[in-house]
């Protein structure tokens, strides 16, 4: 009964944005989102080659992240990905030189911990009581004003773990998560993984499918390099370090409310977890080929640097 009211929601969710209500809705978007070009902004780097210029966004994004928001003595949660990885070695790079001190930090995955290893960053791992002062993260994408996003599309393989990033994420004081300019989205469109117990996965994967019929298809991930992929994950799915397959759910058409999504996948017996990040209060720094936009989705306010 519950998946059939929410299911619900999801088509009036839907018929906002195809039917007759969609000028309505769009109107009211477009006076409340803010724009990249008029949200607050950092200059970047002239200097940079055409072929080097994404890599000298995401640094600078890196930059300003450790900059502004580490304070020594802070316990850290060190996120995932390409900015995250930059903005661990630069931290690393303060610490060294005495410009910040004490900073614990606390590995979203293993990835996270080498970059930090190598780097020289203090490490403790995650515990339940553990207050975490600060946290950065890369998303796969976001959702504008509202900064919802995902993670996991592309990275997630069997030695890291959503339900742990995802934990850390949740528990943090304060959240940025780095993105570029095309990662940053009205609509967001393509792939949600879900994490589902390994067994009855297919049953579950059906039940995703019946939800979203029409939107979404569903397939479950095999393992990079192995094997030949298909709606079955082949014979070498992903096997994540708490034993769940990924699905990954993949929509054909934009997703209107990422958060409306998340409770729907939340309710079905046998999901695990999902990439799907909801937190307030967060901030986004989207590396944008004119500077750096900055976005507080708690206040709504610009700030002008």
């Amino acid at each position: 009964m519950a998946i059939i009211h929410s299911f619900q929601s999801y088509l009036n969710l839907r018929s906002h944005t195809h039917g007759h209500s969609t000028h309505h809705r769009l109107t009211t978007i477009s006076r409340c989102k803010p724009k990249l070009n008029s949200i607050s902004r950092i200059a970047c780097s002239s200097s940079s080659s055409s072929s080097s210029h994404s890599n000298a966004l995401l640094f600078e994004a890196a930059k300003h992240t450790v900059d502004t928001y580490v304070e020594s003595g802070m316990v850290v949660g060190l996120g995932s990905g390409a900015a995250s990885s930059l903005a661990i070695h630069y931290l690393g790079q303060k610490l060294s030189v005495g410009q910040l001190k004490d900073v614990v930090g606390i590995p979203t995955s293993v990835g996270s911990a080498s970059d930090a290893a190598k780097a020289g960053v203090p490490l403790h791992q995650y515990q339940h009581s553990l207050q975490i002062d600060f946290t950065f993260n890369d998303a796969d994408i976001m959702e504008e004003v509202s900064l919802n996003a995902v993670i996991g599309r592309q990275r997630l393989e069997g030695d890291e773990s959503i339900i742990e990033e995802k934990k850390i994420l949740d528990v943090t004081k304060n959240l940025v998560l780095m993105v570029t300019e095309k990662q940053y989205k009205s609509g967001v469109e393509g792939s949600i993984p879900v994490l589902v117990n390994s067994v009855g996965w297919m049953e579950t994967a059906e039940e995703i499918d019946d939800l979203f019929v029409g939107d979404a298809e569903v397939w479950r991930r095999a393992c990079i390099g192995r094997g030949h992929a298909g709606p079955t994950g082949g014979d070498f799915p992903v096997v994540t370090r708490e034993g769940h397959n990924v699905l990954d759910v993949i929509f054909t058409s934009p997703i209107p409310n990422l958060a409306e999504i998340a409770k729907l996948l939340d309710n079905i017996d046998g999901v695990a977890g999902h990439g799907i990040i909801t937190k307030t209060p967060c901030r986004a720094v989207i590396a944008a080929q004119s500077g750096l936009c900055i976005i507080d989705n708690a206040t709504t306010t610009v700030n002008n640097y």
